[in-house]
């Protein structure tokens, strides 16, 4: 009995033996490696500053809505966590934390840097022609791709990738005390400013400009710190001043440029099936925030109009007066600015005036079926 045993546990082994050298012997049979087991492809969660208050139209609208869009078309392997409304890092900080990594995906405004990034804000210059954030932003988008060193002059060193860049709505006079029909009307007033193009303005009408912190704002102008600024209309809303900034004069003088950048670190760790998702919508995400904000700018005001605010529409002369003292000195200023780190200006501005903001005048970019109501240009009031 006990030889039968033996028997049986000999054979036993002999079969499992040969059955793990199977695979074994086929690989060394055919001189081929054995396949390689399937594995899960790589997620990668991003960390998302976002400069915008949270109850800024662009917030839910555009950024996030684009980055669902981001995780869709990659099948899940990029998803987001967003910190809204400077919860991550300051203003000033922003550029900083997506090229230290403190952030991966950073919505951040250049013209914070000054004058570090004053020759990028080419876009930014008064009175040439832009109407609203939809014309501007694919205007901008393609001019950067156009002349590459101009999105070199955006932390070259840093190695910035850009996710997409927008511009804001137009900017106008808002003052909680007085119309302002002239630039004489201007002296006197304490303006909210921020970055060296508005800075000049100010002063060139004798305002007095007052620097504060977004979060001091709501503050400053509730105490009768600053009296007024030149802003687009969808801050005045997520800010909470629409009660407090009644007068309105339209003078369309200007946009200012934001982005979206991403971490070159970052960047390089995405295979190049995701980069592409990426750059595809570079475009599509720039019109997307444009057209938010054009729909915004319009309900803001349909707001104001129903409180009854004042809006005022300066005659060509008083129009002109504007311009000489707003208008080419302060492009002058910028032009030298830009000339003095090695770059032609006004190529930059002629092929931007010339070509893109005509491109994409009244509302011609459309719309792309990804995008959420917010982003439709049917709702725009013509």
């Amino acid at each position: 009995m006990r030889k039968k045993k033996t028997l049986v546990l000999i054979s036993s082994l002999v079969l499992i033996i040969a059955l793990i050298a199977i695979p074994f012997s086929t690989a060394c049979g055919n001189g081929e490696e054995p396949a390689p087991r399937p594995t899960e492809l790589k997620v990668f969660e991003l960390k998302a500053g976002n400069q915008y208050p949270a109850l800024h139209r662009l917030t839910p609208d555009a950024f996030h809505w684009w980055g669902k869009e981001i995780e869709k078309r990659t099948n899940g392997r990029v998803t987001f966590i967003w910190f809204d409304g400077r919860s991550l890092v300051a203003n000033t900080d922003a550029y900083e934390a997506v090229r230290d990594g403190i952030s991966d995906v950073q919505v951040w405004e250049p013209r914070e840097e000054d004058p570090l990034f004053r020759p990028f804000q080419v876009a930014q210059m008064p009175y040439i022609g832009t109407e609203n954030s939809l014309q501007g932003s694919p205007a901008m988008t393609e001019l950067m791709e156009f002349f590459p060193e101009l999105g070199d002059s955006i932390g070259k060193d840093a190695g910035l990738v850009t996710a997409w860049v927008h511009q804001t709505d137009i900017f106008n006079i808002h003052t909680s005390n007085k119309v302002i029909k002239s630039p004489e009307d201007m002296q006197g007033q304490l303006m909210y400013t921020s970055g060296i193009m508005y800075t000049e303005i100010y002063e060139s009408m004798g305002a007095t400009p007052v620097s504060m912190s977004w979060g001091e704002a709501y503050s400053g102008f509730e105490r009768g710190l600053m009296t007024g600024s030149w802003w687009p209309w969808a801050p005045l809303r997520s800010l909470g001043v629409v009660p407090i900034l009644k007068y309105h004069t339209i003078i369309n003088v200007s946009l200012n440029t934001w982005m979206g950048s991403i971490n070159p670190q970052v960047w390089e760790k995405f295979p190049q099936d995701i980069k592409d998702v990426f750059i595809d919508l570079r475009l599509s995400m720039a019109a997307l925030s444009g057209a938010t904000l054009t729909n915004e700018a319009s309900d803001v005001q349909r707001e104001m109009k129903e409180l009854g605010q004042t809006f005022y529409t300066p005659t060509a002369a008083e129009m002109q007066a504007f311009i000489d003292l707003s208008g080419q000195p302060i492009i002058d200023s910028w032009l030298a600015d830009a000339s003095s780190k090695g770059y032609d200006g006004q190529v930059w501005l002629d092929k931007l005036k010339a070509d893109f903001i005509p491109k994409y005048a009244d509302g011609a970019y459309g719309f792309d079926d990804w995008w959420g109501l917010a982003g439709r240009v049917w709702l725009l009031e013509k």
